[in-house]
């Protein structure tokens, strides 16, 4: 096999346009607390989860999201003066920017009514308070993904959990059971679970059905909330039906009322006359407005920007698209610092090394451990193949330079295996994870935990991390492989930046792929150009040295890697594959920018520390289909 230079016959890059986006430093960051008067104490939230609020999760004000949609939310059992209160709860349509804490803006609301019914006064008997956890589930909370749906269930937990209120005489009945259906767990154990009485219940669609359907003793009969989140990837996900299968049984069940037992506990302002919907949506397409016109009865719209929408024209499908232009476009926080670098394929490895390396160190070789990336990759399998290259391949080069000290042989490679230890220990001094969909549950649980509690460490994930998903302190994003659809791009770089925070994303593009950027700033998102040249000089004993050198250096010690093993040939073949598959799924306008027949599936194998294109690309996918058709 022929080893080939990584700077010939490559395409050229054209000068790259200059972006010169006008900073206003006193410009407050679109997604921030609310840094005025109004707080939760003021728009209805109880004292004591105020504090909680303040105390174990430092959340002091309520976003803008928040500060309009909890008193709606709230309804008439909201408890401050100079306000009008409701009289009756309406359906909910709430549409905000990534990061603008929109799980609270849902559960907070809930679980406020739940603890207000729950409460009384001392010596008052506290026959006068709500705490049957028989009842059933009173609230279903649907989302996409298992992952946050657990997450969702973890911040529900911290809520209801409520130490021993601070206010003289109060007194609180604790009944409340939060939980989970989500699969991956033993469905025996889901019911039993159900049948003694989960009140709180956050699910994915497929399996709420399955228990709607299936789990005689899941009682949903007092059922008084439904919040979908993450509207419009449930939809993208392929849910629609289920979600239609879903509504009509919960209108069955509970098109009769409350049960005899408990109808006169549910007289009182803390519970909604009738079940309330509560819809959460990035986007305002077509099909969102299709789904609230069917699920939603009359609802009220709550936007994270200061303008005010009526709701009815809004929802209309197809209609006002004149006026209600800026709800189709895509918005990222300002704080949100946006870059884009244009490299050739067969530079792709080296370049993401060496961008990675550069956040573990500062410019003056000082470590800066505290950072916490995520690198988005198109399939599992290059997830897989770039995990076992950044957190092993240090670790093999370190063993195997061992053995020849040991032996005390200076070979040619020496030097080249003592780069990429080098280079790579800079990122594997911080912990490696990966997150994706072909993982067991487990695996995946135990990874999202890991990562949320890790001060530093990289986390290798396809698309499964880039929705609703709150991962604490992300400092940048890196998309390595373009998203197939635009608005995967705003969820993917909304995993930083988030509630005003600072935070950067870059993206990586081929040269053939520069139009992508015209389609991000017909979104207004306008990302700054950073030239390859600058990446790679991390590379470079010193700021002006060569770059080059160390770059070819390091490249063939993880191609040498990668061919020396037969399992890490066969991890990156089929990370290549996949890639190459991948490539052929991106929306019909925008298959003109990523197009197969533009990429060199030479350079391309480049990527995945290859010396050559793999030849049996269709047979490899061939045999593939074949093994499926037989499973199933």
């Amino acid at each position: 096999q022929v080893i080939s230079s990584l700077f010939s016959s490559n395409p050229e890059i054209k000068p790259l346009p200059k972006v010169f986006k006008k900073i206003n430093r006193n410009q407050v960051p679109s997604n921030a607390p609310m840094a005025d008067s109004t707080t939760f104490t003021g728009i209805g939230i109880l004292t004591d989860l105020v504090n909680l609020l303040k105390n174990k999760h430092s959340v002091t004000t309520p976003t803008n999201v928040q500060r309009k949609a909890i008193p709606l939310l709230l309804g008439p059992s909201r408890t401050v003066q100079d306000c009008e209160i409701p009289k009756e709860d309406v359906d909910v349509v709430v549409q905000a920017e990534t990061g603008s804490g929109k799980t609270l803006t849902y559960l907070l609301p809930i679980v406020n009514r739940l603890i207000g019914a729950s409460m009384y006064t001392a010596p008052e008997e506290s026959s006068s308070a709500f705490g049957d956890r028989s009842i059933g589930t009173v609230a279903i909370i649907l989302t996409p993904t298992r992952e946050l749906a657990q997450q969702v269930e973890g911040v529900l937990a911290g809520l209801v959990n409520l130490p021993k209120s601070e206010c003289p005489n109060t007194r609180r009945l604790h009944w409340i059971v939060p939980g989970t259906v989500i699969g991956g767990d033993s469905k025996s154990k889901e019911k039993a679970r159900l049948r003694k009485g989960v009140n709180v219940l956050v699910s994915t669609p497929g399996r709420l059905l399955d228990h709607l359907e299936n789990t005689k003793s899941f009682n949903i009969q007092n059922l008084r909330w439904l919040v979908l989140d993450e509207a419009d990837r449930l939809l993208d996900l392929g849910f629609e039906e289920t979600l239609k299968k879903i509504m009509n049984i919960i209108d069955e069940r509970t098109k009769a009322g409350p049960s005899d037992k408990f109808k006169k506990a549910l007289a009182t302002k803390y519970w909604p006359k009738r079940r309330q919907t509560v819809l959460c949506s990035a986007t305002l397409r077509d099909d969102v407005k299709n789904l609230a016109g069917w699920s939603l009865i009359n609802p009220a719209f709550v936007s994270g920007t200061e303008s005010k929408r009526d709701a009815t024209a809004l929802l209309k499908v197809g209609e006002g698209m004149d006026v209600d232009a800026e709800e189709v476009k895509f918005t990222t926080p300002n704080q949100l610092k946006q870059t884009y670098t244009v490299t050739p394929a067969k530079l792709r490895l080296i370049t993401l090394t060496s961008l990675l390396k550069s956040y573990f160190v500062h410019k003056r070789g000082k470590p800066e451990p505290s950072s916490k990336i995520i690198v988005f990759f198109s399939c599992c399998d290059s997830v897989d193949f770039h995990y076992d290259l950044f957190a092993n391949a240090g670790n093999e080069e370190e063993a195997e330079e061992d053995e020849e000290d040991e032996e005390e042989d200076d070979e040619e490679g020496d030097e080249d295996a003592k780069l990429m230890k080098r280079t790579l220990k800079k990122i594997m001094e911080v912990p490696v994870f990966r997150l994706h969909g072909d993982l067991e549950q487990q695996v995946r649980s135990k990874t999202f935990l890991e990562f949320s509690k890790a001060s530093s460490g990289v986390l290798l994930c396809t698309d499964v991390a880039a929705r609703g998903l709150d991962l604490p302190n992300v400092d940048r994003i890196v998309q390595y492989d373009p998203p197939s659809d635009m608005k995967d791009y705003v969820h993917r770089v909304g995993r930083t930046a988030r509630l005003g925070k600072a935070g950067g994303a870059t993206l990586f593009l081929l040269p053939s792929e520069i139009e992508y950027i015209d389609i991000l700033k017909a979104q207004e998102l306008t990302p700054e150009p950073v030239e390859m040249e600058s990446i790679l000089r991390t590379l470079a004993d010193t700021p002006q040295g060569d770059y080059q050198i160390p770059a070819q250096d390091l490249q063939n010690a993880m191609e040498r890697y990668t061919i020396t093993d037969e399992e890490r040939v066969t991890l990156a073949r089929k990370a290549y594959w996949s890639s190459v598959r991948a490539y052929a799924t991106h929306s019909a306008t925008e298959k003109h920018i990523f197009h197969i027949k533009n990429l060199h599936l030479g350079h391309l194998a480049k990527s995945f520390a290859l010396r050559e294109a793999p030849s049996n690309l269709h047979e490899q996918s061939k045999g593939r289909k074949k093994k499926e058709a037989k499973k199933e």
